[in-house]
């Protein structure tokens, strides 16, 4: 079985992505749309050193409607969202001192193969909802990820 690999930079420190069991893919039927698939991600990072603080991050992107029916179809496609509201209400979440939504992002399908997906992604996250105004670095990740 091939290793799951990639980082994330977030605010300019990279975390490595940790291949255990709580990192994977999703790749199944939708349950609005008949006859496509949707696609979904749990990603768990190593230990890094940010803000003073070591921390190790997680990042949940909930279903993506693909509206293909075929997993080869999808690639190039880009799944967006474009406001805290938007990513706050699919649950699509960054944890670093606690789940916060996303200001926004794109996810891209770079490539698949027999059981590897290449995606990227990049974007703005809040880092700390509770400062006034919240807190917020970019991020980017390019991952080899393991679909189900």
């Amino acid at each position: 079985m091939e290793k799951q690999s990639g980082t994330l930079i977030l605010g300019g420190v990279t975390f490595e992505l940790d291949d255990c069991e709580d990192t994977r893919l999703y790749i199944f039927e939708s349950d609005e749309y008949e006859n496509t698939l949707t696609i979904s991600f749990d990603l768990r990072f190593k230990e890094a050193i940010f803000d003073g603080e070591k921390i190790s991050p997680y990042l949940c992107m909930n279903q993506h409607e693909t509206h293909k029916s075929e997993i080869s179809e999808i690639v190039g496609d880009t799944y967006s969202v474009d406001s805290p509201e938007e990513a706050d209400e699919r649950e699509d979440t960054l944890y670093i001192y606690e789940h916060e939504p996303f200001e926004k992002y794109s996810l891209t399908i770079l490539d698949i193969s027999e059981e590897m997906m290449h995606i990227s992604i990049e974007g703005t996250a809040i880092t700390d909802g509770y400062s006034q105004p919240y807190e917020t670095a970019d991020f980017s990740g390019d991952f080899m990820l393991r679909y189900k």
